[in-house]
Protein backbone atom coordinates (compact mmCIF):
# COMPACT_ATOMS: atom_id res chain seq x y z
CA UNK A 1 0.00 0.00 0.00
CA UNK A 2 1.26 3.53 -0.93
CA UNK A 3 1.78 5.51 2.10
CA UNK A 4 0.26 8.73 0.83
CA UNK A 5 -3.03 6.71 0.06
CA UNK A 6 -4.03 6.33 3.42
CA UNK A 7 -5.15 9.13 4.94
CA UNK A 8 -4.40 8.63 8.79
CA UNK A 9 -0.50 7.53 7.54
CA UNK A 10 0.48 11.67 7.87
CA UNK A 11 -0.97 11.47 11.64
CA UNK A 12 0.50 9.19 12.47
CA UNK A 13 3.95 10.59 11.34
CA UNK A 14 3.16 14.26 12.66
CA UNK A 15 1.93 12.82 15.90
CA UNK A 16 5.21 10.89 16.92
CA UNK A 17 7.54 13.54 15.08
CA UNK A 18 5.54 16.19 17.21
CA UNK A 19 5.94 14.45 20.55
CA UNK A 20 9.92 13.22 19.75
CA UNK A 21 10.97 16.63 18.76
CA UNK A 22 8.87 18.57 21.68
CA UNK A 23 10.98 16.38 24.06
CA UNK A 24 14.35 16.82 22.72
CA UNK A 25 13.95 20.73 22.86
CA UNK A 26 12.82 20.19 26.91
CA UNK A 27 14.79 17.38 28.00
CA UNK A 28 17.78 16.83 25.37
CA UNK A 29 18.71 13.27 24.07
CA UNK A 30 16.40 10.50 26.01
CA UNK A 31 19.64 8.65 26.14
CA UNK A 32 21.49 10.65 28.58
CA UNK A 33 18.26 10.53 31.32
CA UNK A 34 18.06 6.79 30.48
CA UNK A 35 14.54 7.03 29.28
CA UNK A 36 13.18 5.42 26.40
CA UNK A 37 10.97 7.02 23.67
CA UNK A 38 8.22 4.94 21.92
CA UNK A 39 6.29 5.45 18.94
CA UNK A 40 3.17 3.09 18.22
CA UNK A 41 0.24 3.19 16.09
CA UNK A 42 -2.81 1.02 14.90
CA UNK A 43 -3.96 0.67 11.56
CA UNK A 44 -6.69 -1.83 11.90
CA UNK A 45 -10.27 -1.15 10.59
CA UNK A 46 -13.21 -0.92 12.45
CA UNK A 47 -14.35 1.60 15.94
CA UNK A 48 -11.70 2.75 17.52
CA UNK A 49 -9.29 0.41 15.40
CA UNK A 50 -6.99 3.55 14.26
CA UNK A 51 -4.59 4.97 17.02
CA UNK A 52 -1.11 6.73 17.49
CA UNK A 53 0.72 6.60 20.87
CA UNK A 54 3.71 8.51 21.92
CA UNK A 55 5.47 6.97 25.23
CA UNK A 56 8.21 8.32 27.37
CA UNK A 57 9.47 5.74 30.14
CA UNK A 58 11.61 4.94 32.24
CA UNK A 59 12.75 1.42 33.11
CA UNK A 60 14.88 1.91 35.99
CA UNK A 61 12.26 3.75 37.72
CA UNK A 62 8.84 2.03 36.38
CA UNK A 63 7.32 4.78 35.20
CA UNK A 64 5.82 5.90 31.71
CA UNK A 65 4.02 8.77 30.28
CA UNK A 66 1.78 7.94 27.72
CA UNK A 67 0.25 10.03 25.12
CA UNK A 68 -2.65 8.41 22.67
CA UNK A 69 -4.59 9.69 19.72
CA UNK A 70 -7.97 8.47 18.35
CA UNK A 71 -8.22 10.11 14.58
CA UNK A 72 -11.87 8.72 14.11
CA UNK A 73 -13.02 10.67 17.00
CA UNK A 74 -10.63 13.21 17.63
CA UNK A 75 -9.77 12.05 21.15
CA UNK A 76 -6.65 12.58 22.81
CA UNK A 77 -5.46 10.73 26.15
CA UNK A 78 -2.52 11.81 28.31
CA UNK A 79 -1.69 9.38 31.55
CA UNK A 80 1.19 8.86 33.64
CA UNK A 81 1.33 5.20 34.23
CA UNK A 82 2.97 4.29 37.54
CA UNK A 83 4.25 0.52 38.46
CA UNK A 84 2.87 -0.82 41.61
CA UNK A 85 3.03 -4.46 43.31
CA UNK A 86 0.43 -5.73 41.77
CA UNK A 87 -0.09 -3.92 38.61
CA UNK A 88 -0.27 -0.31 37.55
CA UNK A 89 -2.21 2.70 38.50
CA UNK A 90 -2.47 5.31 35.71
CA UNK A 91 -2.86 8.98 36.54
CA UNK A 92 -4.36 11.38 33.83
CA UNK A 93 -2.55 14.58 33.49
CA UNK A 94 -5.06 16.75 33.15
CA UNK A 95 -6.32 16.04 36.37
CA UNK A 96 -2.97 15.92 38.12
CA UNK A 97 -1.80 19.25 36.56
CA UNK A 98 -4.64 20.88 37.66
CA UNK A 99 -4.94 19.27 41.25
CA UNK A 100 -1.20 20.67 42.13
CA UNK A 101 -1.60 24.36 40.24
CA UNK A 102 0.46 23.50 37.05
CA UNK A 103 -2.22 24.05 34.71
CA UNK A 104 -5.39 25.30 34.19
CA UNK A 105 -6.08 24.04 30.68
CA UNK A 106 -6.47 20.25 29.51
CA UNK A 107 -6.14 18.65 26.72
CA UNK A 108 -9.78 19.72 24.99
CA UNK A 109 -8.81 23.41 25.43
CA UNK A 110 -5.28 22.95 23.74
CA UNK A 111 -7.13 20.68 20.49
CA UNK A 112 -9.68 23.60 20.23
CA UNK A 113 -6.97 26.73 19.93
CA UNK A 114 -4.18 24.71 18.04
CA UNK A 115 -5.00 24.81 14.77
CA UNK A 116 -3.27 22.95 12.26
CA UNK A 117 -0.34 22.69 14.61
CA UNK A 118 -2.63 20.49 16.90
CA UNK A 119 -0.29 17.68 17.81
CA UNK A 120 2.85 20.00 18.24
CA UNK A 121 0.41 22.24 20.34
CA UNK A 122 -0.52 19.40 22.60
CA UNK A 123 3.45 18.02 23.02
CA UNK A 124 4.59 21.64 24.10
CA UNK A 125 1.68 22.00 26.41
CA UNK A 126 2.50 18.58 28.18
CA UNK A 127 6.07 18.60 27.93
CA UNK A 128 6.39 22.01 28.97
CA UNK A 129 4.42 21.97 31.74
CA UNK A 130 5.95 19.07 33.26
CA UNK A 131 9.16 20.72 32.51
CA UNK A 132 8.47 23.66 34.52
CA UNK A 133 6.79 21.92 37.25
CA UNK A 134 7.48 18.54 37.67
CA UNK A 135 10.57 17.27 35.58
CA UNK A 136 11.54 14.53 37.42
CA UNK A 137 7.62 12.93 37.74
CA UNK A 138 8.78 9.64 35.72
CA UNK A 139 11.07 9.09 38.88
CA UNK A 140 10.29 6.87 41.45
CA UNK A 141 11.10 9.21 44.56
CA UNK A 142 8.96 11.72 42.68
CA UNK A 143 5.72 11.86 45.20
CA UNK A 144 2.35 12.45 43.03
CA UNK A 145 0.48 12.95 46.21
CA UNK A 146 1.17 15.05 49.00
Amino acid sequence: MDPSEDSYFPTQLEFGDAFRSAFHEFFGDEKDLQYELYDLKSEGSGPKAKWATFSIRNPLGGRSIVFRFDPDSGTFYAMLKVQVIPGEEDWSLDSFFQKNGFSEIGSAEVQNTAGEWVFHSLARHYLGTIFSHCPRILEPDYKLEP
